[in-house]
């Protein structure tokens, strides 16, 4: 699978992304990107929003479709869905005004809000809760027993900015003693590599081409499992260790939107998690949205980031 040696092409990403968004004539609004109203511009004639992939983009294009079609539905003026194929993208889409919405985990939205005036309008709940876990999963015939088996092992994270397929698993090493504090993977793992989705690091491990991947619970567990993986492929798999108190994923917004379209759109969303969440599941296997406190919704990702040393930077290089 030759997405499994991407690396980390955040870089062609965005650029891509952005020659994209100015070839489709985006009616985005333009203009000064400060936080509050004085960066504030007329709304614009359609909404685009972007989704973070988590699965193979072509996979969700479908569903993230339909769910834009309900929204338009809802909002009265046009919707169009875009799905990047890197985590990079959707962050610049949401950044540069080419999206006004975006469905994000914690880690790309405080990238996002760092350079833009973005605020959280909606966060996912999954069995009653706005967190999770992140998992390590190695293969069911697997001899690895804990962590520090994983010692000189093929490690599939998910991405650079993904919480529980990356940061949170480095944070539990570091908390552990394997990896020292402000330390590098690849100093504990033989190989390292950013397998773009939580799908497909776990089919890494599947077809042998790594030892364990990192991911989030509701890949290998719960009543949407079968988003990213057939019950088949996941009895050949194993949970080794879980990290908890993730973040869970977010809907992100353009602040300098009227605060009567952020309504809309907000409210757009909520009722699709109503009368359609299986729309909202076949996406990303959310249950629900709901309303946050922002400041606590990312606090644990904001504290990851400062134990494990991976400065916002560092995640676009």
């Amino acid at each position: 699978m030759s997405s499994l040696n991407w690396g980390r092409p955040w870089v062609l990403g965005v650029l891509a992304w952005v020659l994209i968004g100015c070839q489709s004539g985006s009616s985005a609004p333009s203009g000064p990107d400060h936080h509050g109203a004085a960066g504030r511009t007329a709304d614009p004639e359609r909404i685009v929003i972007a989704f973070q992939r988590q699965k193979n983009p072509a996979e969700v294009e479908k569903s993230a479709q339909e769910v834009g079609a309900y929204l338009q539905s809802k909002i009265g003026i046009p919707v169009e869905v875009k799905v990047p194929t890197t985590f990079a993208a959707s962050v610049q889409a949401l950044v540069s005004g080419s999206a006004q919405v975006a469905y994000l985990s914690s880690v790309p939205y405080l990238l996002a809000k760092r350079d833009a005036p973005v605020g959280i309008l909606l966060a996912e709940e999954r069995s009653g809760k706005t967190e999770y876990d992140g998992i390590f999963v190695v293969s069911r015939t697997s001899s690895i027993e804990d962590l520090a088996g994983l010692k000189g092992k093929r490690m599939a994270f998910t991405s650079a900015t993904s919480m529980s397929g990356y940061l949170a698993p480095m944070n539990q090493l570091i908390e552990q003693g394997l990896i020292e504090e402000n330390g590098k993977p690849e100093s504990f793992f033989g190989k390292v590599f950013y397998a773009g989705g939580y799908d497909l690091a776990l089919r890494a491990v599947l077809s042998g081409q790594a030892d364990v991947a990192a991911v989030s619970d509701y890949t290998m567990e719960g009543p949407t499992a079968d988003v990213y993986l057939k019950p088949d492929e996941r009895k050949n798999l194993r949970i080794l260790a879980r990290v908890p108190g993730v973040p869970s994923h977010l809907v992100a917004v353009r602040t300098n939107l009227s605060p009567e379209l952020r309504t809309k759109i907000k409210n757009a969303l909520l009722d699709l998690s109503r009368e359609k969440p299986e729309a909202l599941i076949q996406v990303y296997g959310a249950t629900k949205l709901v309303e946050v406190d922002e400041r606590a919704h990312v606090r644990t990702a904001e504290e990851t980031l400062r134990r494990t040393g991976v400065p916002l930077d560092g995640l676009v290089k």
